[in-house]
């Protein structure tokens, strides 16, 4: 709403909905310009009116309005109104009133009466207003009875009133829909009925598939009241829930036609939609309806099935969850079922995401809040099955609860897809195929089948999951099987193998940090496994999370934590590998700026290496008590570390190692002031990398840029930052994304542009916000002492940071990325 617009009316309300007839025929008839102007004319008219009668408007949409009284007299005496003065106009407006009680959410208005007042507008005619029972009674104005009619929302029948005595055809309501009563109307699914719709123009065999609970009973249902009128002879339900026998599919649709003899004979000539739902129990059924509609080119049929039936002809439309919108109004619809007060609160989005936004877990969890708060709901989702039951007692035992509905699915599978199903349940989110196959024994033809039964889903980037509600289900089937030991130990050590791959070199090293950047919950999973397994065979895996990718999301504490949890057994790793650990917690603890316990560490660490002769190693100890200083802010203690450990590099012609000490030397030299050579080191370190395969060295480059800053030379540190923005992509590197954002920010308050250091600074801080870390003090400080007053106190800064709140900090940096000249 904009400043000076009326409140919003809240309780119960009076909608109108009004929608131009034929909108697709008038455009064709009067032409563009003219019915553009026809259109503009009727906006007006519609906005004066409802104004005078301080009605609200709540949307628009093409050619149609949404607005909200709070007296049902002054909703009926607009409707009348517009209409008389829509009447000069070449085209005719529906219009349909509504009274109920409704919940005002976000700006907008939740309820089953919003969708009631849409199904009343929609069944009415060009010129027509249709009145519902309830707005009727209330409003005291003489009406015209039309009688009971049935919405195409499949409730029960309404009765309906029409505003004036004019003279129309008979009401789009269902008239030949042989359909079941629903309780309630469908809520959502707007753009899957659109998409469904259209492509029932070109297809007469659709077929919804989906797990157990996604909706795709009613969705079906729901179709077929919006297609019911193009049949002649109607639009018919076939419930096969409790056949088993797929010869039986014949007689159920002879049933449910009315005991007909001979179907194939019935249906030829005839005009008819059948919806048979859940036919996947019989699915070797399915070429027999293939050959029906062979048979009957004027007859279609709609399926429900957990997979697909794959016959000719048939287009398989996959009914995804809800979208976060209506998964919250349908949660808020059913809770007020059960608690009449209920109002969402600041939790119900993420109760809603962690039940997967699927229809029967809403509403079965939507139950629970008369005994539960938002809070307690979403604490006791962490184990969703055992509190999604006790739904309505007229449910199919299928749907009674969440786990029966996913049982009826498992059920249908064979032995071996059982076992499959069930060990995929070790993944943590998301997993790859070839983690699949070389973990679980997949094979490409068992994912595939679990896929068509809508029990395994895959991703646009190939990778495969399981909905969290259903593996849940499926941990239930490997927790105490013959295998579950073996899968978890195949599951760890794949992930050990990727964290191999990820400390070596490129290509393989940038591909293992891409994968492993998708895997973060299964990456803890392993981790887990090895403390009470095999720490050893982890640490490579540890050591590989040091990189960005981890620090970058704020991960760092946890990995210390497992670090530390890893050292606890002194039993478990000895000598060289114990100095590995202490190394990795070390350099944990820099990045938690903990400078006195890591520094304890990596001391312990050097002394093991040293003690072993492992001059590799001793030289890593030594820079992460050059970083440990450097943290603590001691760069001439800190260049006398890392200066140790450049010198066992180029003696044992260790590049990695090399990089690393160029690159920390060079960060010492430069925080004493010696720019020239550490401007020589930070280029040979960034050269070593990019010849051996180790990086992009994006991190040299940054600081580079951070040299000039220091040396005052903001046009070189403006070049160096945008470069290695450029870098921060490939591998993805949002960490060093802010601290590019940052630098840029103290070039731009260096040339005098205040707005831009007002913006990049904000974004900066924006982006540690969203990846959950903030950049080191020591680093930090070095903007700072630039961004400081009178420069963040000027209106121009200050402009910055709030143009800033409305940017993406990802689309920035990427804006500023593709600016940059390519060699």
């Amino acid at each position: 709403m904009a400043p000076g617009d009326p409140p919003l009316p809240t309780g119960t309300v009076t909608m109108l909905f009004t929608d131009v007839e034929g909108s697709t025929r008038l455009l064709g008839e009067l032409g563009s310009e003219r019915y553009a102007e026809a259109l503009m004319l009727h906006r007006e008219r519609i906005r004066t009116v409802a104004a005078a009668h301080r009605g609200v408007e709540m949307g628009t949409e093409g050619d149609s309005f949404f607005v909200v009284f709070q007296s049902a007299a002054d909703g009926l005496l607009a409707a009348g109104e517009m209409q008389r003065a829509l009447g000069d106009l070449p085209l005719r407006v529906r219009i349909g009133v509504h009274t109920g009680e409704v919940l005002l959410v976000d700006g907008g208005y939740v309820g089953m009466a919003v969708h009631k007042a849409a199904r009343i507008s929609s069944a009415a005619h060009g010129g027509q207003v249709v009145v519902s029972a309830q707005t009727g009674a209330l409003a005291g104005i003489a009406l015209r009875d039309l009688g009971e009619h049935r919405l195409k929302d499949l409730t029960a029948p309404e009765r309906l009133f029409q505003l004036g005595d004019g003279e129309y055809p008979p009401l789009r309501t269902l008239q030949r829909a042989h359909l079941p009563v629903q309780a309630t109307p469908l809520i959502g699914r707007e753009r899957e009925m659109g998409e469904i719709l259209e492509l029932a123009e070109t297809h007469r065999l659709i077929t919804l598939t989906g797990a157990g609970g996604t909706g795709k009973t009613r969705l079906a249902l729901a179709l077929a009241a919006e297609l019911a009128d193009r049949y002649v002879d109607g639009a018919w339900w076939v419930p096969m829930a409790t056949v088993t026998d797929p010869s039986l599919l014949t007689p159920a649709i002879a049933g449910a036609l009315g005991d007909i003899e001979d179907v194939a004979t019935y249906l030829q000539g005839r005009s008819l939609l059948l919806v048979i739902d859940n036919l996947e129990q019989v699915i070797d059924a399915a070429p027999l309806i293939g050959q029906l509609l062979t048979d009957a080119p004027e007859c279609a049929v709609i399926v429900t099935s957990r997979e697909r039936l794959a016959v000719q002809g048939e287009q398989e439309f996959p009914v995804p969850p809800l979208s976060p919108q209506d998964a919250m109004e349908l949660f808020t619809a059913r809770a007020r079922e059960v608690k009449p007060g209920f109002a969402p609160g600041a939790e119900l989005d993420a109760i809603c995401e962690r039940l997967d936004r699927l229809p029967l877990a809403l509403e079965l969890a939507a139950t629970r809040v008369k005994l539960l708060s938002e809070h307690q709901l979403l604490r006791r989702l962490e184990q969703r099955l055992p509190l999604l039951a006790g739904g309505r007692r007229d449910l199919p035992q299928r749907q009674s609860t969440m786990r029966a509905a996913i049982a009826w699915s498992y059920d249908l599978l064979t032995e071996p897809e059982q076992q499959l199903f069930a060990s995929l349940a070790v993944f943590v989110g998301s997993f790859e195929l070839e983690a699949a196959e070389e973990i679980c024994n997949a094979d490409l033809d068992g994912l595939q089948s679990l896929v068509d039964k809508s029990l395994l889903r895959q991703s646009e980037n190939g990778r495969f999951f399981l909905l969290e509600t259903t593996r849940e289900y499926a941990l239930e089937r490997l927790v105490g099987s013959a295998g579950e030991e073996e899968i978890r130990a195949r599951h760890a050590r794949w992930h050990f193998a990727l964290g191999v791959a990820a400390c070596g070199r490129d290509p393989e090293r940038t591909e293992a940090h891409t994968r492993l950047r998708q895997d973060v919950g299964n990456i803890g999973l392993a981790l887990s496994w090895a403390l009470d397994h095999d720490v050893a065979a982890a640490l490579p895996l540890a050591e590989s999370l040091q990189t960005t990718w981890v620090l970058a999301r704020g991960r760092t504490e946890e990995l210390t934590r497992w670090y530390e949890r890893a050292l606890e057994d002194t039993s478990a790793l000895t000598g060289r590998r114990r100095a590995d650990a202490l190394t990795g917690l070390g350099m944990g603890l820099v990045y938690a700026e903990a400078p006195d316990p890591a520094r304890a560490a990596l001391s312990e660490a050097l002394a093991l290496y040293r003690e072993a002769g492992d001059e590799r190693n001793e030289a890593r100890a030594l820079l992460g008590l050059g970083a440990v200083e450097f943290v603590a802010g001691s760069p001439e203690r800190s260049l006398k570390w890392s200066e140790q450990a450049l010198a066992i590099c180029e003696r044992l012609d260790d590049p990695q190692g090399l990089a690393r000490s160029q690159q920390y030397v060079a960060e010492g030299l430069r925080d004493t002031g010696a720019y020239e050579r550490a401007a020589e080191l930070y280029t040979r370190s960034i050269e070593v990398r990019r010849a051996h395969g180790l990086g992009n060295g994006a991190g040299a480059v940054h600081s580079l840029g951070d040299l000039s800053l220091d040396a005052g030379d903001p046009s070189a540190a403006d070049i160096y930052y945008r470069e290695a923005l450029v870098l921060s992509f490939e591998p993805e590197d949002p960490r060093l994304r802010a601290y590019c954002l940052a630098g840029l920010a103290c070039v731009a308050a260096r040339t005098q542009d205040e707005h831009a250091a007002g913006r990049l600074w904000t974004l900066a801080e924006r982006l540690e916000h969203e990846i959950g870390f903030r950049m080191l003090a020591a680093e930090r400080s070095r903007y700072e002492r630039i961004l400081t007053p009178p420069l963040t106190q000027s209106d121009e800064y200050r402009s910055g940071v709030a143009e800033a709140a409305e940017i993406d900090p990802d689309a920035e940096a990427t804006a500023i990325a593709g600016s940059v000249p390519q060699p």
